[in-house]
């Protein structure tokens, strides 16, 4: 807050003009965070399902891949995985989710077919090419819910400083402008009362008074 400001009509009139905008912003910024917690909790949701399913494909790929090493053995493992390899085209890009920068994980699907790998079914094995599909089911699933989680951070991040703006509003803002409007008011009516009193008194002073010769 400033200083005292003059304790005149027009300064109270701009202090509760200000205290009346500045309620306004703290119902706005409250909706705003009632909001961000409203996606936080959805996408919470979305988080919680997505890291269950994390957890599905991963065992999957697991079981399915210790059944390819002892059906089709190491080696041929190994070959199938050179011959596989790959960059995993990533993307990150920002979007705004009610108002707040969020990156986003972007790829495209990562499951391919035999041939795409480098073979057919029937050169690698089929336990070959099933653990390699659950992998990339277990990738693709991983990328999703890094994704989601990049979202939940930056919420709770928004929710968090909302939170500060408002107290800040609430607990020092609005109570400094209401003194302050009370300051004044309190300094005009007691400047009327004692212009009513100097009145009162320059009356008294001036009346005139009855002599014997008005008598």
């Amino acid at each position: 807050m400033k200083p005292h400001v003059p304790a005149t009509r027009s300064s109270l009139l701009v202090t509760r003009a200000r205290r009346r905008i500045a309620e306004r912003g703290a119902s706005i910024i409250r909706g705003k965070r009632s909001a961000l917690a409203n996606e936080l909790f959805r996408v919470l949701s979305g988080v919680i399902e997505g890291r269950h399913l994390v957890e599905r494909r991963l065992g999957e790929a697991t079981r399915a891949l210790e059944l390819a090493r002892a059906i089709e053995g190491e080696g041929a493992l190994t070959i199938l995985a050179l011959d596989a390899a790959r960059e995993v085209p990533v993307e990150v890009r920002l979007l705004k989710v009610w108002g707040v920068p969020t990156p986003e994980l972007e790829a495209p699907s990562l499951t391919r077919t035999p041939e795409a790998r480098g073979g057919t079914a029937g050169e690698r094995g089929l336990c070959a090419v099933e653990a390699a599909e659950q992998h990339e089911l277990a990738l693709e699933a991983l990328l999703d819910v890094a994704s989601r989680e990049l979202l939940l951070r930056r919420l709770g991040d928004e929710i968090r400083e909302t939170s500060r703006r408002i107290n800040a509003l609430e607990q020092e803002i609005l109570p400094a402008l209401a003194a302050e409007a009370r300051r004044i008011a309190d300094a005009l009516e007691e400047r009327e009362r004692e212009e009513l009193a100097r009145r009162h008194r320059m009356r008294r002073s001036g009346s005139p008074r009855l002599g014997p010769e008005s008598a």
